[in-house]
């Protein structure tokens, strides 16, 4: 799927945000090296991911396009938290995403404008099962989805592979992304998400937006 082609065929793009909250993302809380440790934090700051998302952000703003932050947030106590995999009970175990707490906030380097929105979900891997998320964008008439933050190991195959199958076409901004370890990134932008996404980066994808814009007034 060409972008370009798509959003001058009369489609509209949204930009999803996947989990850059402050117990992710923010460099106050990542730990990192040694390079073995799987730190989405420490990945996504080693890739400077965040003021390359909130300039893309921008892009979309600018055009009028939605700009959505897909969060996880828990009930206090984890009530109501469902535990069926690895992955969530590590979540559960480190205990700090609680909704209203710092730590489920939105990462502090990234401003929040009025026009954006907020998809969160209770508990679930990636930002479409257990959300608002594809009400939202249907309401908004949004046909591709551009995704941007964490991870790629996890929550962004996740997203493209719900968002295929609700009929979006995909693209994945692949240097705001990170993953858990730069070998996992490399893997899956490599082998996996590309059957899914189309791979492309945040100044192709502005690029293509401001084409749109002018093949639109032409």
């Amino acid at each position: 799927m060409d972008l370009v082609r798509g959003l001058e065929r009369g489609q509209t793009a949204a930009l999803l945000i996947s989990e850059c909250q402050n117990a992710m993302t923010n460099s106050a809380t990542a730990h990192g090296p040694p390079p073995q440790t799987f730190d989405v934090g420490y990945h996504a700051n080693q890739r400077g991911i965040i003021p390359k998302i909130d300039a893309m952000a921008d892009v979309f703003r600018s055009f009028g396009l939605p700009v959505v932050f897909c969060t996880i947030s828990a009930l206090p106590d984890f009530r109501g938290f469902k535990v069926n995999c690895s992955l969530a009970a590590a979540v559960k175990r480190r205990g700090v995403l609680i909704k209203g707490s710092w730590e489920a906030a939105i990462d502090d380097r990234l401003p929040v404008h009025a026009t954006d929105l907020l998809s969160d979900r209770m508990h679930g891997m990636a930002p479409f099962t257990g959300s608002d998320l594809d009400a939202l964008l249907r309401g908004f008439g949004v046909e591709t989805v551009v995704l941007s933050g964490i991870s790629t190991n996890i929550a962004l195959p996740g997203a493209a592979t719900e968002a295929v199958a609700l009929g979006y076409n995909v693209v994945l901004a692949e240097d705001c992304t990170a993953g858990g370890t730069e070998e996992s990134h490399e893997a899956q932008i490599r082998l996996h998400l590309p059957l899914l996404a189309t791979i492309s980066n945040s100044g192709a994808i502005a690029d293509s937006l401001r084409a749109s814009q002018r093949a639109a007034l032409v």
